[in-house]
């Protein structure tokens, strides 16, 4: 998450001073407090620090209490540092209240990351850019509009076949087709081609640079997310989206009132390089197996990570493998069994900070033959259900023991 709040600080400051023509100013243009106040760039400058105030509590999750400190005072510093060298920016004003808001706008973030417990992920960035999307665009949203909302967040839903992945994919990007191309009255000359990234959100009206950003962040995620859902790498997928992104802006100068300008491609890879660099979180599974009434529970070796701590047999899913399958594998390399694995029990989210969330899955061992064997384990105990609280287990696995009562006997 560091490497995306180094993002969001660049993007930030690249904004903030751009055209990046500096002049001598008189002092008194340094941090002056505005004659009027204007609550559009009060609101501007409170989404712009946002995501700040967002992944700085991410980024700072492992500092417990300076998480909810830390993101404010960055948010202060940074704005009262951009604020300072926007007095040398002719084109830009130098205001403390700007220093309020943004400071506010990192604020905000930072209790939205706290008091929503929700994992940063590409499906939680689409959502926030769709609710955004529809906000600002509100009732004059087109069909084609809300039929791309559709499809993008239909393709989040898990179990979808490659065939219907891939027709999600294939409607996505003739929406983006359509919206890009739309009115299709192509005329000639050509218009030129704005090589200067991020110039027309800079310089439009702040309520026009609002929606078309939302929208577009929201696009252009969903044409990245669709590919990835093909089992594409984040940077395929963004590569690929970015060349028919700058395919569209190519067209775009033979299509007024359209402004062909690198921004949409780099975008584009903008956005797949913020979902790259997302905390992957890691699927563990467990499995519960269970004989004459008691339970299988195995004590990790010292010397390794978590050391003799207790815990149920089981490990990570690796790449293209599904939990079960993992698990029936896991067993087979721990115990030496060859073991049906049955149903779900639960799964739930952990975290050993600083470490990313894991997500473990328990499962119940519907049968196996022969005896478990210690392959790996310091030792292995089959324990009563409610004698386990007794053993010194896994901080993750804790909740689950709480649940064993509950579980129906076999």
């Amino acid at each position: 998450m560091r490497r995306i709040l180094t993002g969001v600080i660049l993007l930030i400051v690249y904004g903030s001073l751009y055209p990046w023509q500096f002049v001598r100013a008189p002092l008194g243009a340094v941090l002056a407090w505005p004659r009027a106040f204007d609550s559009g760039d009060v609101i501007l400058n409170i989404l712009v620090y946002l995501p700040l105030g967002t992944c700085a509590y991410w980024a700072f999750a492992a500092l417990r209490r300076m998480r909810f400190v830390l993101p404010i005072l960055l948010g202060l510093v940074l704005s009262f540092s951009v604020e300072l060298v926007q007095a040398f920016e002719p084109a830009r004003s130098s205001e403390l209240s700007d220093v309020l808001a943004n400071t506010g706008g990192a604020a905000i973030g930072m209790l939205l990351a706290a008091a929503i417990p929700l994992r940063p992920s590409p499906e939680l960035y689409l959502l926030a850019c769709w609710v955004g999307h529809l906000v600002f665009f509100g009732a004059s949203a087109w069909p084609v509009e809300i039929t791309g909302v559709s499809i993008a967040l239909s393709a989040a839903m898990p179990g979808q076949s490659f065939r219907w992945r891939g027709t999600i994919a294939v409607l996505c990007y003739l929406a983006l087709l359509y919206r890009g191309l739309a009115p299709f009255h192509f005329v000639s000359p050509p218009a030129s081609f704005n090589w200067r990234p991020f110039e027309a959100f800079i310089f439009d009206r702040r309520d026009d640079a609002i929606r078309i950003l939302m929208a577009k962040l929201f696009w252009y995620g969903a044409a990245v997310w669709v590919l990835r859902r093909l089992s594409l790498g984040w940077f395929v997928s963004g590569a690929a989206a970015a060349s028919v992104l700058m395919a569209i802006e190519i067209a775009q100068r033979y299509i007024p009132p359209h402004i062909s300008e690198i921004t949409d491609p780099l975008m584009a890879l903008l956005i797949a390089a913020f979902f790259a660099a997302l905390p992957r979180i890691v699927k563990v599974v467990a499995g519960v197996i269970r004989r004459n009434g008691r339970i299988l529970i195995c004590q990790r070796k010292r010397g390794n990570r978590h050391e003799l701590k207790w815990e149920f047999p089981g490990g990570k899913v690796e790449e293209r493998e599904t939990p079960p399958s993992a698990l029936a594998r896991e067993l087979r390399e721990e115990l030496g069994i060859s073991a049906r694995i049955g149903n779900e029990i639960t799964r739930y989210e952990y975290q050993y900070l600083p470490r990313p969330p894991i997500l473990l899955i328990f499962y119940d061992v519907a049968e196996f033959p022969g005896e478990p064997e210690n392959r790996i384990f310091e030792q292995m105990v089959w324990e009563e259900p409610a004698r386990l609280a007794a053993y010194d287990f896994l901080e993750g696995d804790q909740r689950f023991l709480r649940m064993l009562d509950k579980l129906p006997p076999r």
